[in-house]
């Protein structure tokens, strides 16, 4: 096992200057700030105490590299999406500020100045970050490795208007289907839970090839969707419930993983967030698709406006959530 400290030439972010707009948290030596391979819509900004952050590579023990204060952890899922790249877990007892999508907003109107400061320092950081992970995980046969289907959580707009667009293409074009949430001049569908979704899209390389909606019931109105997936009838409706819509993957990767990759990505969301049960309705010609994960029937078929026929279905989320990560190969934590 290799242990290496941060480079002289890394950046670090002085806590102190946004200290007061931040909520302060507290880890105990060993306890885990990130994991590998989850999706994060906050980051850290380390004001005491000292991490480890492990990178496995195939074949070899991991790479431990140590960070301390004034050091951000988590910039690069935070702000573009991607699954955590490595596990990160207190050596010490470590203090950290929270920076969130709240606290970006609140520096973005009340401190310009500040936030453009800091959108350029982390942009230093990362661009270090990420050219070390290129190397550090880079083939060491030299052959050009096949693009993999990975899942994102929209992070701003450009992303979540290129769900929008797979949408589009996919419901309107592809399936030839109307619907009422079209904008066909600029070829979206969008509609007002977008509002507060966590939105993910699936990449192959750098191609949309597909997209999920999760809402939790906790965080905004779902209108009718509540009544017609029975979802008053749960015990744990509304602070542990959850709807997901606009599951939509492009015909060639319909029935391969990135399907699976996505049910899983959203499971893995709605656990961190305390969804207990999660809801959904699929065409009939789908059910034995949902039914393989643990999906059963929570209400009476209905009339969709986009889809036609369509059933509602729950799923228990910490019961089956092992058979969706069989299926996927995502590791569900």
């Amino acid at each position: 096992m290799e242990s290496e400290q941060p480079s002289h030439s890394e950046t670090f972010i002085d806590p102190d200057a946004i200290g007061e707009l931040c909520k302060e948290v507290s880890f105990a030596p060993g306890e885990v700030l990130r994991r590998k391979g989850l999706h994060y819509k906050s980051m850290y900004l380390l004001t005491d105490g000292e991490v480890e952050i492990a990178l496995e590579k195939m074949g070899t023990d991991p790479t431990i590299l140590t960070r301390q204060r004034g050091s951000p952890i988590g910039e690069i899922s935070f702000l573009t999406g991607r699954p955590a790249t490595a596990t990160v877990t207190a050596r010490t007892t470590t203090k950290a500020l929270v920076i969130n999508d709240e606290v970006w907003a609140m520096l973005e109107r009340d401190h310009p100045a500040l936030a453009a400061g800091l959108y350029r320092q982390l942009a230093e950081v990362a661009d270090g970050r990420q050219s070390f992970n290129l190397l550090f995980h880079k083939d060491a046969s030299g052959k050009p490795q096949e693009a993999s289907v990975e899942v994102r959580l929209c992070r701003n707009a450009q992303m979540l208007h290129q769900a929008q667009r797979i949408r589009y293409e996919v419901y309107c074009e592809e399936l030839g289907r109307t619907s009422p949430f079209a904008d066909v001049e600029n070829r979206i569908i969008a509609d007002e839970l977008d509002s507060f979704a966590h939105v993910l899209i699936a990449l192959q390389g750098d191609e949309p090839v597909g997209t999920m909606r999760l809402n939790r019931a906790a965080e905004g109105p779902l209108g009718p969707l509540v009544e017609l997936y029975g979802m008053q009838n749960s015990a744990h409706h509304p602070t542990a419930t959850s709807i997901c819509t606009k599951f939509i993957v492009r015909k060639a990767h319909r029935y391969s993983k990135a399907s699976f990759k996505l049910m899983a990505t959203s499971m893995e969301v709605g656990m961190r967030t305390k969804v207990k049960e999660s809801f959904i309705d699929c065409i009939p010609q789908l059910l034995p698709f949902y039914m393989s994960m643990g999906f059963r029937q929570s209400a009476p078929a209905f009339l969709h406006r986009e889809n036609g026929r369509s059933i509602p279905l729950m799923l228990d989320v910490e019961r089956y959530a092992p058979r969706i990560n069989r299926l996927t190969g995502f590791v569900l934590r």
